[in-house]
C-alpha cells in the first residue's frame, strides 16, 4: 500500500517536471514565432509601392516564412493536445503518470530543432528590417535626384539646338534611363552581393542623365555647322 502511495508520488513529481519542461520548451517556440509573423507582415508591407524599395529580393528573404511558421503551429498545437489531455486529468495510477511524462518529455526534446530554426529565422529577419529601416530614410532623396535629373536631361533635349548631331543616340539613352527608373522604383532588382546597393543604383541613373546634359550644353563644333 505505501509501495504503492511512493510509487505514485514519485510518477506524480516526474510528470510536474516534464510538464514544466515542456512548458518552458513551449514558450521557447512562441515568442519568436509571434515575434518572427510581427515582422514577415511588416516588412511585407513595406514591398510594393513603388518607392524603390527592392521588393524582389525582400520578398526572396520571407520565402522560407509561412513554412516555417506553419511547421511550428504544428509542434505547438501537438504540445496543446497533450497538455488539455492531462492537466485536468485525475492520475491514480503511476504507470499513467509516467507515460504523461515520457509524453511530455519526448515532445520538449523534440522541439531542440525547431527553436534553432526560429532563432536563426528571426536574426536574418531582423536584419532585414534593420537594413530596409536604413534604407528608407537613405533612399529617397537620392531617388528624388535621380528622377529630377531624368527630367532635366529630356528637357534639356526637347529644347536643344536643330539639329542636333547624336539626337537619336541621346534620346535611345534617356529612354533606358527611365526604363531603368521604373524598374527601380518597382524594386524589380535582385540584392546579389554584400555591396549591392539601391542608392548607388539609383545614383548611377543622376550620373548618366548629367552626361547627356553635358553632351546637350557642348557648343557646335566647326563641323557640325
Amino acid at each position: 500500500m505505501w509501495g504503492r502511495k511512493r510509487r505514485l508520488a514519485e510518477a506524480e513529481r516526474r510528470l510536474a517536471d516534464a510538464m514544466e519542461a515542456a512548458a518552458e520548451a513551449h514558450r521557447r517556440l512562441a515568442a519568436p514565432a509571434d515575434r518572427i509573423d510581427g515582422l514577415y507582415r511588416a516588412i511585407q508591407g513595406t514591398c510594393g509601392h513603388g518607392d524603390g524599395i527592392p521588393t524582389s529580393s525582400t520578398r526572396e528573404a520571407l520565402a522560407d516564412v509561412p513554412g516555417t511558421l506553419e511547421s511550428c503551429r504544428h509542434v505547438l498545437a501537438s504540445y496543446a493536445e497533450i497538455r488539455g489531455e492531462w492537466t485536468h486529468t485525475e492520475v491514480p495510477d503511476p504507470d499513467d503518470a509516467d507515460r504523461a511524462a515520457d509524453l511530455f518529455t519526448s515532445w520538449a526534446e523534440q522541439t531542440d530543432e525547431a527553436a534553432a530554426q526560429l532563432e536563426e529565422l528571426l536574426a536574418a529577419l531582423t536584419e532585414v528590417r534593420a537594413n530596409l529601416d536604413e534604407l528608407r530614410i537613405a533612399l529617397p532623396p537620392v531617388r528624388a535626384r535621380a528622377h529630377a535629373a531624368v527630367t532635366a536631361a529630356r528637357d534639356d533635349l526637347l529644347w536643344a539646338r536643330s539639329p542636333l548631331p547624336g539626337r537619336f543616340a541621346l534620346e535611345a539613352r534617356l529612354n533606358a534611363l527611365g526604363d531603368r527608373l521604373r524598374e527601380l522604383d518597382a524594386g524589380r532588382v535582385e540584392l546579389v552581393g554584400d555591396g549591392d546597393e539601391v542608392t548607388d543604383w539609383y545614383r548611377e541613373v543622376e550620373r548618366s542623365a548629367a552626361e547627356i546634359r553635358d553632351t546637350l550644353s557642348r557648343p557646335l563644333s566647326p563641323g557640325d555647322h
